[in-house]
This record gives C-alpha cells, structure tokens and sequence, in this order.
C-alpha cells in the first residue's frame, strides 16, 4: 500500500513539472470576431406570394474595412433532412415557393483569413394563401364553372380564376368546392365539382390534370358509363373549424349517375372504390340511381340514408368497409312518415344535414322536403345514425308559406325550427314550430337574385350563420353573412360584423378549407 501511494505522489509531480515547463508555450493573439444581427430567429410566410428579405448587419472587430474577405451562405434544412444553399450573396431576396412544412434557415459568414465560420438559425413557417378561408364554386360571366377563395390566414385575401387557371378543361353546371378535412394528409384530397367533370387539385400549387379523375380510384367490376362517374357530393364534412371531420376513417362519393361509393379508408389502403352500394341485395345485379343527396348525422358517420328515385323510398347502409348493398327500411305500425313513399305518391324535393339535435339526436337530424301529386309539400325529420334510424317529425307545409313551391334554394336552421328560402331575389323565412307557424320575409337582402342560401355547419354552427349570395351583372357575385337571432317570438336576421365580400362568381355552394 505505501508503494501505491508513492507512486501516485510522484506522478503527480511529474505533472505539476509538466505544467510549469509549458508556461510561455502559447502565442495568443486576438482575432477578428463578428456580430451578426438583423436576421430574425422565425420567420411565417405565404407561399407564393411573400419574398423573403433579411439585410444582415455584420460588425467585426479586425477586418480593417475589406468585405473581400467573407464568403456567404444561405442554407435550407427542412423537416425531411434536405439541405439546401439557396444564396451566396451577403443579403438574401428569396420568394417563396416552398412546401408547407416546416423549414430551417442557417446564415454562414466565413472569414476566409482566419477561417473561422460564424453563423444563425432561423425557423420558417410556410403557409400557402389556399390552406384556408372559404371556397366558392361558381359560374364566370360566361356561364363556365369557376373556382374562387376567400383566403383567411392574416387578411382575407381574394383568389380568383383557381379552375380557369389549374391546367383543367373548361367546366359546365358546376356543383361544389370540397376540401375532404380529417388529420392524415394520404387520405386527404381537394375537389373540383361539376356536372360535367369533376376532378381534385394538388393541394398546394391548386393545379390538376384529367388524369386526377375518380376513375383512378376505381376497382370495380360493374360496367359503368365513364362519363357518369363524376362525383358530386362527398361525404363526409368538415364539422370543425380546424378541418375536422366526423369520421376519419370513412368516406362516401355520389356520382351524378346517381351511383354510390363507400370505401373504409384504412381497410382499403387509401381512397379505392369498390362497386357502388346502390342497391338492394335481393337484386345485386341492378344498381338504383339515388338522388344527388348523402343523409348522414354530421357528428358520426356511422351510416348514410340515400334516396331511391326510381321507387320513390328511403334507403340505408350502415355496413362501411364489407357492405355491398343497401337496406329496405321497414315503418313500425303508426309510424309519422313512411321511408317507402310509393303508396303517398310523395317524391324529394330536396335534402339537408344539419346539427339539430332535437328528440336527443346527438349528432344531428337530417330534414327532407317532400312532395304530393297536389303539390303540397312536406318536412320529414329523422335521425340517419346506425342500422336503425329515427323518424323525429314530420310537418305539412301550409298555405300561408308563400311561394314555397316555387323555391331556388332551401336551407335548414341548425338551432331554430326555421326553412329560410329564396324566390328570384325574395327571400322568407318559415317556422314550423307547432303552434307558431309564422312566415317572414326580408327585403333588407336588396333586389339582387339569391344565388345561394347556406347555414355554417363546418365552422362554428353554434352562431347560427347563414350566409347568402347573390349575384348582378354589375357588381358580380356578393357574399354576406348573417346570425339567426335567438328571440323565439321572431326570427330576425343581423348582418354579421366584417362579412360581406364583393366581385366574386355568381356562387352555387361554398365550403370551409382550414389545412392543407
């Protein structure tokens, strides 16, 4: 033991000596240092549309006033572990066209007489100006379908000429404007509807090819007319202002040959198709053509109600991802309404989905509006969730409803029992609520025609907006949105603060986008 600590005291010695000896070894001498500012650690920007500018400001200390010496860089890094130099020049104008996804930015300033490199870091947020606002579908000033959005990142921006400009052929009839929502990005898509051809855009440049066509999501082995198989609702929708849907993992397609498509996105390994489930399985070789109209609770997609208009009734499917046909309805005995309107001599009119929960329908009532061979018309409430679906009411439209035959467009009130509806440029409001029907009407909307009327389901149904465009040759296309006040003796109509957009197409539907 006293070996081992003798040891140790003479290393330690000889270290000491070490130490002492290099003392004076080193020439120090100070060097040319730099500061850099003026370059900011995040940056948000719009694709397309910002340029990227940042002067740095460098302070050195020894560089006796010779720029010469530096070398500069800009480089990119993004979330993909791509690099990229974009600049060598000491300032950098840079207009976006990047991803939106998340990206670094480092600024390298090496002094070529020293060697030493110095640098910074910034984040960049890119956005594109179409990830979200409103988007319009519409006809031009000569009749052809054009796509338009109000951009709502910062500003609210308006873009115009999306279709005309998107590479795809001029459009006809156009139907809708739809961002399918949901979280994961392979299932989701952007599409263009029309009765004459309906395709999906990339979803940030907004360009598309003939070839982005639902024909290519298609394994069937039914023999069905191409040109019937343009899509013309979707199903689900958005319900949420962050682009939420309902359900994830199931979508719907309705073609306007009236065929329907249902995929269970995760067990088809993406959007494929199998053949259409309109029909019954008593008859699996004939399809029935549905109406243009995808009933469903907005809160859950678990099921969907669609109309037969060959036989005049309600059918459902409830079997998304291993059903192949659809389900005859059956009526309990005194039931409101029947689903097989055959014997009534009834036939839609039209369809809406909405968020009202009455008779404990939680994730919301659906409404269709019928009619007799009279004329007369009628409001069938139900609830379309699950193999069983609920009859909630059913109303008859009085006399007192002007013109309610005559209607252009419909819409549903989500948290009032009120049908606005529109005649030309008139528009009227009808509350059904048993015992205080009453009938309003609203020449503060001008005299411009109504092109479309539309209660918010997707952003914030709890407002109980409803927007409503119309159209004149002068000024074009008007948006406006309104809240539904809450007083139950009157149903009163208040411009929304901040909500009325001017110059647009004459507008057939609108939908929310809020991600890319």
């Amino acid at each position: 033991m006293k070996i081992y600590k003798y040891t140790l005291t003479l290393l330690a010695l000889v270290i000491l000596a070490s130490c002492s000896k290099d003392e004076g070894n080193y020439d120090y001498k100070d060097i040319n240092e730099l500061a850099i500012s003026g370059v900011d650690s995040s940056y948000t920007l719009l694709r397309g549309f910002d340029t990227l500018r940042i002067k740095p400001t460098i302070n050195a200390t020894m560089d006796e006033g010779d720029p010469s010496r530096y070398q500069y860089s800009w480089i990119l890094r993004n979330n993909n572990k791509l690099l990229d130099t974009i600049s060598r020049e000491r300032n950098l104008e840079y207009p976006i066209v990047l991803d939106p996804i998340a990206h670094e930015l480092y600024y390298r300033v090496r002094d070529t007489k020293t060697g030493i490199e110095w640098r910074t870091k910034s984040f960049l947020t890119i956005t594109t100006p179409f990830s979200r606002g409103l988007l319009l579908m519409g006809e031009d000033e000569q009749g052809f379908a054009e796509a338009e959005m109000l951009s709502m990142i910062n500003d609210t921006l308006h873009l115009k000429h999306i279709l005309s400009e998107s590479g795809l052929p001029r459009q006809r009839e156009p139907v809708s404007f739809i961002h399918t929502g949901g979280a994961l990005d392979q299932y989701m898509k952007l599409w263009l509807l029309s009765k004459s051809g309906s395709y999906y855009l990339d979803r940030i440049t907004m360009k598309g090819s003939i070839s982005n066509n639902f024909g290519r999501s298609l394994f069937i082995s039914d023999q069905i007319n191409p040109e019937t198989l343009h899509p013309t609702a979707i199903a689900p929708q958005i319900t949420s202002a962050s682009g939420e849907i309902s359900s994830r993992n199931v979508r719907a397609m309705l073609t306007k040959g009236g065929d329907i498509f249902t995929t269970y996105l995760l067990i088809n390994g993406g959007d494929f198709y199998n053949n259409p489930i309109n029909r019954v399985s008593t008859a699996q070789q004939e399809r029935i053509p549905a109406a243009p109209y995808l009933l469903y609770s907005l809160g859950n997609m678990s099921s969907l109600i669609w109309y037969d208009t060959q036989n005049q009734r309600f059918l459902n499917f409830a079997s998304f991802g291993f059903g192949t046909s659809s389900a005859l309805l059956t009526d309990a005995e005194g039931s409101i309404f029947p689903w097989n309107q055959a014997a009534s001599r009834r036939t839609l009119v039209y369809a809406e989905n909405t968020r009202n929960t009455a008779g404990g329908s939680t994730y919301g009532n659906s409404f269709a509006i019928m009619k007799d061979v009279a004329n007369a018309y009628y409001v069938y409430e139900f609830y379309a969730s699950g193999s069983n679906p609920i009859k909630r009411a059913a109303y008859t439209i009085p006399s007192m409803a002007t013109d309610f035959d005559k209607a252009n467009f419909y819409a549903f009130s989500s948290n009032r029992s009120v049908i606005f509806y529109s005649v030309g440029n008139r528009l009227y409001a009808y509350d059904y609520n048993p015992g205080h029907e009453r009938l309003y009407q609203y020449p503060e909307i001008g005299s411009d025609q109504i092109t479309m009327l539309k209660f918010d389901t997707q952003i914030d149904h709890l407002t109980n907006s409803l927007y409503i465009a119309t159209y004149n040759s002068t000024t074009k296309g008007t948006l406006r949105r309104f809240t539904l006040g809450s007083n139950p003796d009157v149903v009163e109509l208040k411009p929304a603060d901040n909500s009325t957009w001017t110059g647009l197409v004459k507008i057939k539907d609108m939908n929310w986008r809020a991600v890319n």
